[in-house]
């Protein structure tokens, strides 16, 4: 818990200086799944 309020606290601080990291543990925290995005790449020749 300490280490999550102080990543939010470095957030308010900091907005710009966040790592994605650090972003994706503060949302697990809260619940949030981080899901892969499977991306279809076609071409239009």
């Amino acid at each position: 818990m300490p280490d999550i309020e102080k990543l939010i606290q470095k957030m308010k601080r900091q907005p710009n200086g966040i790592r994605f990291q650090e972003l994706l543990k503060v949302l697990e925290y809260n619940g949030y799944i981080m899901k892969s995005k499977k991306r279809n790449i076609t071409s239009t020749v």
